[in-house]
């Protein structure tokens, strides 16, 4: 989408939706992931630095936001080295960890991914907990950190009717809900699951939104064992025990 309009969604939430994300992982000093797309990091280069100087790691999130599974080889090749020199350009750092946009993948993302030195890709759902995945092409394996749809926030919150129509506006308390109800369920079976909310700034970034987002935050904080890490450092451990056999 090009119109005014649309583009104005996401500078809002480079203005107000960052800004509070921020002050918020720093209140509680928590660290996060950010996959950011490779043309938006050139377009908010401040936004970009802080994030990186506050200790956040950076992933890649493709070049214009671009669906793999819409790309062949070459051009899913030139999105991720495009979104990659950006990346290190701006932070001082490579990215090793990918987030399709659209969480869907193409049959060479693995490969690719493989390929250009990530460690962890975070676009697909099949466990509770970080897992290897093994491109069926080169039958190398790379660690995947599972999504899901219900713990992501723009299904619940995000409001469109071009070019498709998503309804959104559900109020806090109901996602809250949904969030709480599997974070305990998780916790409940003590089973070293990832609880992986995906949120983005323009969505979540709303005033009623952060303070549910808090809510939540300082919730899991009540409960002992809870670890808040990085993508990369989870993928790391995943990656460790997966060498010891330890599932």
């Amino acid at each position: 989408m090009t119109s005014p309009s649309a583009i104005s969604r996401g500078t809002y939430g480079a203005r107000e939706g960052i800004p509070r994300i921020l002050r918020l992982l720093e209140k509680y000093a928590l660290p996060a992931t950010f996959f950011i797309p490779g043309y938006t990091a050139e377009q908010h280069l401040e936004e970009v630095l802080t994030i990186a100087q506050s200790g956040h790691e950076i992933g890649h999130h493709g070049y214009l936001h671009e669906p793999p599974n819409l790309l062949n080889k070459k051009q899913e090749e030139e999105m991720l080295r495009k979104g990659t020199q950006v990346l290190e350009k701006v932070t001082g750092k490579r990215p090793l960890g990918f987030r399709s946009p659209s969480a869907e993948l193409s049959p060479n993302t693995l490969g690719l991914l493989i390929e250009m030195g990530f460690i962890y890709d975070s676009s697909m759902m099949a466990s509770d907990r970080p897992y290897l995945v093994k491109d069926p092409k080169s039958n190398r394996e790379i660690v995947e950190i599972p999504i899901s749809v219900e713990l992501t926030d723009s299904p619940h919150f995000m409001f469109l009717y071009h070019p498709i129509v998503l309804p959104g506006l559900s109020s806090p308390s109901k996602v809250e809900e949904i969030w709480r109800g599997d974070f305990d369920g998780l916790y409940a079976e003590d089973s070293g699951a990832v609880l992986n909310i995906t949120c983005h700034p323009q969505i979540i970034g709303r005033p009623h939104r952060i303070q549910m987002l808090e809510r939540f935050i300082r919730y899991m904080l009540e409960h002992e064992g809870v670890w808040f890490a990085r993508m990369q450092e989870i993928a790391d451990h995943a990656k460790m025990n997966a060498n010891k056999g330890i599932q």
